[in-house]
């Protein structure tokens, strides 16, 4: 492998953000039931169970959707990256360090020539909600990326550039709230491809 491909094959290691099509959680809103069962003497029915999604519930739906909302931009960005200057929107889902190296990875397919193709696909799980965290309420998610979801090809030629990276394997993702900040956003502070992790 020259050097040139080893440095694409870093920075798509590192950082191998697009679009997500994995389904989000959202809670049920179907309507209450209740059970009836009727004898010879009696009649009873069950107290009704409420549909109302917890805190935590709540917490996890929003971080959910912030990871897929990031993902989404990062995808349209490294798709055509010499567009615009894609840092405003990519800070719209994501703090740092999360928002610095989506920045500069899209910064630099635009320098190498590079674009992506497709759309990826990770399944998203919620492994952890801490409403009481010190540096706010965090959301930590276990992501599985497919790799082979998506490519990287050189904008002038076509030529398909070789990841380097096993076909599927685990993203380290948290999302916190930054309540100091207007509207209180849910950010991606957090995504960290773990290479060697396999899924």
């Amino acid at each position: 492998m020259t050097r040139r491909r080893w440095v694409v094959g870093a920075l798509l290691a590192l950082l191998p953000l697009a679009s997500c099509t994995a389904g989000e959680a959202s809670p049920d809103g179907s309507a209450p039931s209740a059970t009836t069962s009727t004898s010879s003497r009696t009649s009873t029915t069950a107290p009704p169970t409420s549909s109302a999604p917890t805190l935590e519930e709540e917490a996890a739906t929003a971080a959910t959707v912030v990871v897929n909302e990031m993902l989404h931009v990062t995808d349209a960005a490294k798709k055509d990256p010499g567009a615009r200057d894609w840092e405003p929107e990519i800070r719209r889902f994501s703090g740092d360090p999360a928002a610095l190296l989506a920045v500069t990875a899209v910064r630099d397919y635009a320098a190498l020539g590079l674009r992506q193709e497709g759309d990826t696909a990770v399944d998203l799980e919620v492994t952890d909600v801490d409403l009481t965290a010190p540096e706010g309420p965090t959301v930590r998610i276990t992501g599985c990326y497919d790799s082979e979801s998506t490519r990287v090809v050189r904008a002038e030629t076509g030529e398909v550039v070789p990841p380097g990276t096993p076909p599927r394997y685990v993203w380290d993702i948290t999302v916190t709230r930054y309540e100091a900040e207007p509207g209180s956003p849910w950010l991606v502070n957090e995504l960290d491809p773990l290479t060697d992790r396999p899924c």
